[in-house]
């Protein structure tokens, strides 16, 4: 441990006389006389340094940003750190990879091995280190080392994958209708963009996509048809006469039990309603009591009542959404299921709740969800999906969340046309002429990452930045500013 803290103290400010003290969850940095604590180390099971994280990286960064963000950032700080820190803890070959800004007060320098065969950079391996727009360091994490590279046979060349991105329909039309975060709030554009799921192509020439990375489904989409509720929505949250009726915070409605307290005097909402102009979020917590003679609530009549509730909260929904093609989700716990539920039972452990009492605290009901998708004359406007996840015994609809668009997102819409005036083919032209693939170390299998295959990745090498999308009206193409500083060759 001697020898850690002192290829340690170099890397925090000012280089103080420090002490790593060890806990029963973690290991933390300190100061030896003042006893401040600087940060944790992370170590692995065998006790070997895997990394370091500053608590200065959980301070107010907008705080940080606006005291130092008329300073220019200490670039060569950082690269001297970045590279002490590969000579005092990488034992293995690494290469600088790049170093980019994510916020003002926020950037990243990673090096990274490279496949000895084909010279090319091997993602997650090396270390990944995070810096201030000063130059102190924030973190620092070692990469994997125990991986193994594939040497597919290379079947397509770089142009050929190109024109096989091109022809999978790589490009999409589609509507970008700026948030109030953005400076064009509410401005309804007409665009071309890329299809989020194609990640590249394989040099055996197949399309990679992220459902398939991710061992996911894509799901298909289905009309709506128009539906007449016959329950309110506070009966399909099951509102009862027991629970009384208050105001909550930011003005919501809520119900409490008034014979129920978590603290001293502490109400528990059961059940909450809030509406702004934003969107729609609401919750029935009414406990659930399962029998064994209960049985699960056919799909389809879930799918109605999921339907209907949105139909109270947005109205006409059948010319508002599609409705994701749902499935039956009722099913064995998988081995990442009982993972998750041990990580919880040990986050509770830490909150002083003992995992006895935490198995006799009531289970919530299980839910069916639906997802919902808003389109505009069948065109989906990505980000204001509606989500209602519905008790499987019960009908009750236990949570219900919509992003709504504005009455100014409304306006642009209805002035927006739909035809464009750029066709599919030049934005390609546009696009396509841009862009190169560049051949590229890839992780083959998500639940095992030490396998590395090769792909054909998307490539801007002439500019720098992506085209995030091409103006279907106007041909103006906006680029996506990477925040690249440096990059190997």
């Amino acid at each position: 441990m001697e020898n850690l803290i002192n290829k340690l103290q170099p890397f925090i400010p000012a280089s103080p006389s420090i002490e790593i003290v060890i806990g029963e969850f973690d290991s933390q940095v300190i100061d030896a006389v003042t006893k401040e604590e600087y940060g944790i180390v992370l170590l692995n099971e065998e006790g070997q340094f895997e990394g370091y994280e500053s608590y200065s990286f959980y301070e107010d960064e907008e705080e940080l940003e606006e005291q130092i963000s008329d300073k220019p950032a200490n670039i060569d700080e950082m690269m001297r750190l970045s590279q002490l820190f590969v000579d005092t803890f990488i034992d293995r070959e690494v290469h600088f990879s790049m170093l980019n800004e994510f916020t003002d007060n926020n950037y990243m320098v990673t090096y990274e091995e490279r496949d000895p065969k084909l010279d090319l950079s091997i993602p997650h391996t090396g270390c990944t280190l995070h810096f201030t727009r000063n130059g102190e360091l924030t973190s620092a994490t070692i990469g994997q080392t125990d991986f193994e590279l594939e040497y597919p046979t290379n079947e397509y060349s770089k142009e050929e994958a190109k024109e096989r991105l091109r022809t999978t329909g790589y490009l999409q039309l589609s509507i970008h209708l700026p948030d109030e975060a953005e400076e064009d709030y509410g401005d309804a554009k007409l665009v071309n963009r890329t299809n989020d799921d194609l990640m590249g192509v394989g040099v055996d020439g197949k399309v990679e996509s992220l459902y398939e990375f991710m061992d996911a489904k894509d799901l298909p989409v289905q009309r709506i048809a128009a539906t007449k509720p016959t329950e309110t929505l506070e009966e399909m949250l099951q509102v009862h006469d027991g629970l009384v009726k208050k105001v909550g915070e930011e003005g919501s409605e809520i119900w409490i039990d008034p014979t129920i307290l978590v603290d001293k005097d502490e109400e528990e909402a059961l059940i909450s309603v809030y509406n702004n102009e934003t969107g729609h979020f609401s919750y029935s917590n009414l406990p659930y009591e399962h029998k064994e003679d209960d049985s699960e609530l056919p799909l389809e009549q879930m799918q109605e009542r999921a339907v209907e509730f949105l139909e109270l909260v947005v109205g006409n929904v059948q010319e508002k959404y599609v409705l994701e093609e749902p499935y039956d989700t009722s099913m064995d716990l998988t081995e990442i299921d009982e993972e998750l539920v041990e990580e919880e039972i040990e986050q509770e452990e830490l909150e002083g709740i003992e995992e006895e009492d935490w198995e006799e605290l009531p289970e919530p009901e299980p839910t069916s969800m639906f997802t919902f998708y808003r389109e505009y004359h069948g065109i989906r406007l990505e980000g204001y999906e509606a989500h209602v996840h519905v008790g499987i015994y019960t009908g009750t609809i236990r949570e219900c969340s919509v992003a709504s668009l504005s009455d100014k997102q409304l306006h642009s819409l209805s002035q927006l046309s739909i035809t464009p005036t750029i066709t599919m083919e030049e934005a390609e032209q546009r696009f396509f002429s841009e862009m190169e693939m560049k051949l590229s170390r890839t992780v083959k299998y998500l639940d095992d990452a030490k396998y590395y295959t090769l792909s054909y990745l998307v490539d801007f090498p002439k500019t720098g930045n992506h085209i995030e999308k091409i103006n279907a009206h106007t041909g103006e193409v906006t680029y996506v500013d990477t925040g690249i500083i440096r990059e190997s060759e």
